[in-house]
């Protein structure tokens, strides 16, 4: 009975043995499935890397870019230099006797207003000449019963020249300012024929000399550089004279006046500062 009972045990325990044995034992060889090492002292494998992409277009591939437009370093009175400009260059009005002769003549006007042309010969220097001119007629009829006596007031012209050299001592973008010795000259003439013996004739004369100093401003901030407003005062030397002659039957009489003026041209009329001291100039391409 012992016998038997030593025999049992000792072959439960050549059982059980072989496998305590290999839940012990290491692994050998290489592993290739996930979380095995292979080989000698096993670690945890890396993780994966993970990349990741931004976009900072809408489409792929595209740049984005920054244009500074850079401010053109040219002055707008250096863009005219070569150039002509037009304007209204200053003389309204030039004077006429009223009036039959042979005693002190009235004074009476002609409109005659000075345009012409600025023309800039250097960035320093340029050249003004201007012509102006005017001219009236009319006549009057007076009825009397059954006459009626018509009398031709005849005509009346005027004309002006004016020449000027604009001096540039300084300019700035959009500016310049400058200094314009100029001479205006200007006539007017008029003959009336009262009747078959009468003839009466009218004649004016005016002489400026001086100078006018300002600024010229263009309007390149806008986009529009041969647009140029200029201001300016200046000081003048005028000389005017009228006189009237009549001739009756072949016998001549006359009579004249002159006057002699030195002054600014700012004058008492409010509308002064817009037809003596600032006028617009526009430059042609």
């Amino acid at each position: 009975m012992r016998t038997a009972l030593s025999m049992a045990m000792g072959m439960a325990l050549a059982l059980v043995a072989p496998s305590a044995l290999a839940q012990d034992a290491p692994t050998t060889g290489t592993g290739t499935g996930t979380g095995q090492v292979g080989g000698e002292g096993s670690a945890s494998l890396p993780p994966p890397k993970v990349t990741t992409t931004v976009q900072t277009s809408t489409s792929p591939g595209a740049t984005a870019t920054t244009t500074v437009k850079e401010e053109d370093p040219t002055s707008d009175h250096e863009k005219v230099v070569g150039h002509i400009g037009v304007g209204y260059l200053g003389v309204t009005d030039l004077p006429i006797a009223a009036g039959a002769g042979g005693g002190a003549p009235g004074r009476a006007s002609v409109s005659a207003p000075t345009i012409g042309v600025r023309w800039w010969l250097a960035e320093k220097v340029g050249l003004d000449l201007g012509v102006g001119f005017g001219m009236t007629s009319g006549s009057t009829e007076v009825v009397a019963g059954a006459v009626t006596t018509t009398t031709d007031q005849g005509s009346r012209f005027g004309m002006s020249l004016h020449g000027g050299v604009p001096l540039v001592f300084a300019h700035q973008k959009h500016m310049k300012f400058l200094l314009v010795p100029e001479l205006n000259i200007g006539f007017t003439n008029q003959s009336i024929d009262p009747n078959p013996q009468t003839q009466v004739t009218l004649s004016g004369f005016r002489l400026d000399v001086g100078a006018r100093i300002g600024a010229e401003i263009h309007f390149g901030f806008i986009g529009v550089p041969q647009l140029a407003l200029q201001a300016t005062v200046g000081a003048f030397v005028k000389r005017e004279a009228w006189k009237g002659t009549t001739e009756v039957n072949g016998v001549t009489s006359s009579g004249s006046a002159s006057a002699t003026a030195f002054g600014t041209s700012v004058q008492s009329d409010p509308w002064a500062l817009f037809t003596n001291n600032i006028s617009a100039i526009y430059y042609l391409p």
